[in-house]
């Protein structure tokens, strides 16, 4: 199966470890992997301003450079979601809203995605560690992370006290109302702490950035490689490696 991969702003930019995992983990389950090249921001931070303008310029780049046929995978469901919102942004009956509705439908965020590949979720990867997992609410309410970590042998999964729980960022949110953010972020950490966990693990690479910037910043971090993407820890588990070691100071 030949697939687009599409890289977020922030992966590309500032967690570009996240993007290689994700190739190395849909190669080795039988994937063809495209990066097309001139991705640019997905418009999303346009649309929730409210620059519809800017959000249709963004969007018709993207049109063109996913063009090709066959499955669109990203590994952050924000940027998901606005891929999926692209209709919204013409008019129907036109050329470019029937392009947007075809692009929107094989669009799937990393975990859905790989949750349907034959095998799934068990693909026989082991890790053995305490994983703290982070539900984004940018996944809607999705399990697949879940399903997927579950079935590495040998890796503890564990949520905190509230799972639901924002982790205060949200885009724009934590940037327009930074006392609140904080205060959410404070909460989310307190709760993963309490785990005692060897691994903080989330497939929203905003969320993963947002809670490890926090902890590094306090000095609860004791090193790298212990805040992961879903995709790097399923890189790691079916490439046999093992890990450990408290995760917290």
């Amino acid at each position: 199966m030949r697939i687009q991969l599409m890289i977020p702003c922030l992966v590309e930019d500032c967690l570009p470890e996240i993007g290689l995992a994700a190739v190395s983990v849909l190669e080795r389950l039988g994937c063809a992997v495209d990066h097309p090249q001139g991705q640019t921001c997905c418009g999303q931070m346009a649309f929730k301003t409210g620059d519809v303008a800017g959000a249709r310029a963004q969007a018709l780049h993207s049109l063109e450079i996913f063009a090709d046929t066959g499955a669109v995978v990203c590994p952050s469901g924000s940027c998901t979601k606005m891929l999926r919102t692209y209709p919204q942004l013409f008019e129907p009956g036109t050329r470019d809203h029937a392009r947007a509705v075809e692009l929107a439908g094989r669009v799937s965020e990393f975990c859905e995605f790989v949750l349907a590949l034959p095998g799934a979720p068990d693909f026989g990867g082991e890790l053995k560690a305490r994983a703290a997992l982070h539900r984004s609410c940018q996944l809607d309410g999705s399990d697949a992370p879940q399903r997927l970590l579950s079935a590495v042998r040998g890796l503890t999964l564990l949520e905190p006290e509230r799972p639901e729980r924002c982790c205060g960022f949200g885009g724009l949110f934590s940037l327009q109302f930074p006392a609140v953010s904080e205060s959410l972020l404070e909460d989310k950490a307190s709760e993963l702490l309490a785990l005692d966990p060897d691994l903080l693990v989330s497939a929203e690479p905003s969320c993963l950035m947002n809670i490890s910037g926090y902890l590094s910043r306090n000095g609860r971090m004791t090193g790298p490689g212990r805040a992961l993407h879903v995709a790097q820890v399923l890189d790691l588990a079916l490439n046999g490696a093992l890990t450990g070691g408290a995760l917290w100071s």
